[in-house]
């Protein structure tokens, strides 16, 4: 856990700054906050979502997120994950063939700040981010949309996420992707009692 927060922090300060990283720490850790919970059960997707030639979604992994972090260090720190979380499991969508958004997938018995999941076909969504070139077009609710698709493909049937209740662009876009709100929490300097899904 104390590893964890110092790799974040490390990363943190090394993408953002000494400044932006002590206005975080005092957002994160001297604040009452309220996150607000969805689902989304895959049993219930609708079966045909269509989606444009130009946009591509897939499963990637640790080999080729490397190469992308190779060719260009300045990467948002939404792309590694793997250091600062472990996380493994991850996609990438591609608009026009360029890199445009990853998105994490957190399944039982890997990080997560607000669920305790211990349903084997449950996952969060997390730590999701498009590249401000491509920002506009909607490649994060499309993004969803493939990557909920794929999961339902895979055995999974619920998926969960959670955004700040202030988030108010963000939390429409997860409601026009069948999300649903089903929880309300309250972050105490930063420390959350997770919901046991």
């Amino acid at each position: 856990m104390i590893g964890r927060k110092l790799n974040e922090l490390y990363l943190y300060v090394s993408k953002k700054g000494f400044k932006a990283t002590i206005l975080r720490i005092y957002s994160n850790y001297f604040n009452i906050k309220t996150f607000v919970l969805y689902k989304r059960e895959l049993r219930e997707d609708p079966a045909n979502i269509i989606f444009e030639k130009e946009f591509k979604c897939f499963q990637s992994n640790l080999e080729l997120l490397k190469e992308i972090r190779n060719k260009k260090d300045d990467m948002p720190r939404e792309f590694y994950l793997d250091k600062t979380h472990r996380a493994t499991f991850f996609y990438l969508t591609y608009y026009k063939k360029e890199l445009a958004c990853i998105l994490w997938i957190f399944p039982k018995g890997e990080y997560s700040r607000f669920f305790n999941i211990q349903d084997e076909k449950a996952v969060e969504l997390n730590y999701m981010f498009t590249l401000s070139s491509f920002r506009g077009k909607r490649l994060q609710g499309k993004t969803v949309d493939w990557v909920c698709k794929d999961l339902k493909e895979r055995g999974y049937n619920k998926v969960l996420l959670a955004i700040s209740s202030t988030n108010i662009s963000a939390r429409k876009g997860m409601e026009l992707t069948c999300f649903r709100e089903f929880h309300r929490i309250k972050s105490y300097f930063s420390y959350v009692k997770k919901i046991k899904i």
